[in-house]
């Protein structure tokens, strides 16, 4: 390290014949080191450092040797052995990543100590180093870093990948600050995942690491100081496209999940600030909060209004990479006045029948299934196993996995398990180590109790909690409308309508398509219950109907409907009983797999499986602990169909504990569930294969 804290480049280092007769052949041993350039890396940081895929490069936090993805180093083509840490911007060759990883200052002496080292230790040549008694082997630094950074890389960094881009922030004397990191785990922009890093204290020593800065500055601060007029949009990528066409611009650390009381917003102290939000609620409602915080700082705040044919989340980058013109977007924008909001959005829109040609289509969550932001119905009855297909779509969507042959966008997934959570964990878990094996850690969330929809409380409390998460969903599932309908009537219209609205209100504010599981009736077994108001507003209605171990998922009219495209083709799937290995000791586990029926292009499953029969024995085992039995014997010696209270009170078992067993024994095919005469009551049955296990 220079005194002007620059780095030495030890690729014009002195060579042998002007290092001294002790020294070797500095070029010869660079030479070899880069052609083993990725065991050195290995050795050295003793495996947690990130191999990125092809090998073509490798990730480690800092020249300290902490995990993490911020240093960068080239094994392979002809920067192979160059490295750069892009939060401090130090860089060098491997040997000085040596030598700084040893502790070595950057004296002639030092240079020559880390030369032999790498010979010996590394490359095994036959040579003898001398060293002074206080200082340790580079066996001993490499053994100690080890125990103390441990032997592979963070679960989090495997699961990112490499990065994609860093966003530095520095203070007003261009002294880096901090830094946001940006991830694309598969290529694609919808996966984009963000991480803050920071210099923090550790015993009195500055040291980078993981996290925000307590109170988070803004990007681009030594630029937007001196510039009486500022663009503040949601995200570091945003600022910098808007900065190369000459915009000053800025960002809050996290955009719009930016916490405002841990942001210094005092550098925009007086200045006009246009603020350009995403173009969807959480936007919307952020600009209102900063425009709010500004105000009090005496500046003079504008807000944008988004054209009348963006789609949902466009922003400033969508704007300058489709070619308009950020300009006029700027000029136009509105003074906001401090009173109620901040009017960046047109509430009512008038367009040219012209240019209705140019209203961009809805894009697809599931291949010509489901689309973005839309609203759907997913419904049959009891016992159709709606959840288990709406559970399957969820989690292909939060892997991106094929659903069935169709293409998924990956994103986040909310499932709210108003009918309780116990099955769908087993169920969940049964498809983590059947269908998605090998796959990485779906995103997907689950909210495991009812909520009242039609309630203002509890809506504005769901939309709260999504809006907290790291990364908003593209996709909500309510499981089942019957669970959060709240006091209404199903089949009352203005009790329907406002159930719509109130799933109106949970799309417009997430930017999330909502799928609502519903019933038949028990009558109409050919249509949704209640009233015909949830199937007008649908984007898409889709009925699922079983026979035995076959579903058939249908979108044709009457049963569907495909709002702006064409219905797709039934989808046959089959429901198969797979087990799995749990622990070391053989266990075994269980649980209702939805696989495909035919060949339709998802070639991870094995299309030509027959579904699996049982010997009675193998049936019987099936019911497992007593509370299960005690079930099955009363639904057994009843004439009729019971309800869960009665249940409860003929076997002395909780309303948790009877949930779960009646799940449990629905999934098994020995207990059906259906709807009473009135449609305000689940009645329980046993089905001829239940009678055949006691």
């Amino acid at each position: 390290m220079t005194e002007s804290g620059g780095i030495i480049d030890f690729n014009f280092a002195k060579l042998q014949s002007e290092l001294g007769k002790a020294s070797l052949d500095v070029g010869d041993i660079r030479e070899r080191l880069n052609a083993s350039a990725r065991s050195f890396v290995e050795w050295l940081f003793s495996g947690r450092a990130l191999i990125t895929r092809g090998g073509h490069e490798a990730r480690i936090g800092d020249v300290d040797g902490n995990v993490g993805t911020s240093l960068s180093i080239h094994l392979t083509g002809s920067n192979t052995g160059l490295w750069k840490d892009h939060a401090t911007s130090e860089s060098g060759d491997l040997i000085t990543l040596y030598r700084m990883y040893m502790g070595y200052g950057e004296s002639k002496d030092d240079f020559k100590q880390a030369i032999k080292e790498i010979a010996k230790d590394f490359l095994h040549d036959p040579i003898e180093v001398e060293r002074p008694t206080f200082r340790p082997t580079p066996e001993m630094v490499i053994r100690s870093k080890k125990e103390k950074f441990g032997t592979k890389p963070r679960d989090d960094d495997v699961e990112l990948g490499a990065p994609v881009a860093t966003f530095k922030y520095f203070n007003t004397r261009g002294e880096i600050t901090a830094s946001v990191v940006r991830y694309e785990p598969d290529g694609t922009r919808a996966s984009k995942t963000f991480r803050p890093f920071c210099y923090r204290d550790f015993d009195g020593k500055k040291r980078w690491a993981a996290g925000a800065p307590d109170i988070r500055p803004l990007y681009r601060l030594p630029e937007i100081s001196l510039s009486g007029s500022v663009i503040l949009v949601e995200g570091e990528g945003k600022a910098d496209a808007l900065a190369r066409l000459g915009i000053e611009a800025t960002s809050a650390m996290q955009g719009a999940n930016a916490p405002i009381d841990k942001t210094d917003w005092s550098p925009l102290a007086g200045k006009r600030v246009t603020i350009w939000p995403d173009n969807d609620q959480p936007g919307f409602d952020y600009a209102n909060t900063v425009a709010k915080r500004l105000l009090q700082l005496n500046c003079t705040v504008y807000g944008i209004n988004p054209p009348a044919d963006a789609p949902i989340a466009w922003d400033a980058a969508d704007c300058i990479a489709e070619g308009r013109d950020p300009h006029e977007l700027i000029n136009a924008a509105v003074l906001y006045s401090g009173q109620d909001d901040i009017r960046t959005r047109v509430r009512i829109r008038i367009i040219d029948i012209d240019d209705l040609e140019n209203l961009p289509a809805p894009q697809f969550l599931i291949d010509n299934v489901i689309t973005e932001g839309g609203l759907s119905v997913l419904w049959g009855p009891p016992g159709a196993m709606k959840s288990f297909v709406a559970l399957d779509m969820g989690l292909c969507v939060g892997t991106g996995y094929l659903w069935h042959g169709k293409t998924t966008r990956l994103g986040t997934v909310v499932y709210l398990a108003a009918e309780g959570a116990h099955g769908l964990g087993q169920r969940a878990v049964g498809w983590r180590n059947i269908r998605g094996k090998g796959l990485a850690k779906p995103k997907f969330k689950i909210i495991p109790h009812s909520i009242a929809m039609t309630g203002v409380d509890d809506l504005n409390a769901l939309i709260e909690a999504i809006l907290k998460l790291d990364e908003l969903p593209i996709l909500i599932i309510i499981d089942t409308l019957a669970r959060t309908f709240g006091a209404g009537n199903e089949n009352q219209q203005s009790d329907m309508n406002a159930y719509v609205n109130a799933a109106d209100k949970l799309r417009e504010a997430t930017g999330a398509h909502v799928m609502i599981v519903h019933h038949s009736g028990v009558h109409e077994v050919n249509r949704e219950r209640g009233s015909n108001v949830l199937r007008g507003a649908a984007d898409t209605v889709i009925k699922v109907a079983r026979k035995g171990n076959k579903i058939d998922i249908v979108n044709r009219a009457p049963a569907g409907k495909q709002k702006d495209f064409e219905e797709f083709d039934t989808v046959k799937l089959r429901a198969v009983i797979e087990h799995w290995q749990t622990g070391e000791n053989g266990e075994v586990d269980h649980s209702t797999v939805i696989l495909t029926l035919r060949e339709d292009g998802d070639k991870e499953v094995d299309m030509d499986q027959e579904p699996k029969t049982e010997t009675a024995q193998e049936t019987k085992s099936r019911v497992t602990g007593k509370n299960q039995k005690l079930v099955l014997s009363a639904l057994k010696a009843s004439a009729e169909p019971l309800t869960a209270t009665t249940l409860i009170l003929r076997t002395g078992l909780d309303k948790n504990r009877m949930y779960e067993v009646l799940n449990d024994l629905v999934e098994k095919g020995l207990v059906a569930c259906e709807d009473s005469a009135d449609g305000n009551a689940a009645l329980w049955n046993i089905t001829d294969e239940g009678r055949d296990v006691l």
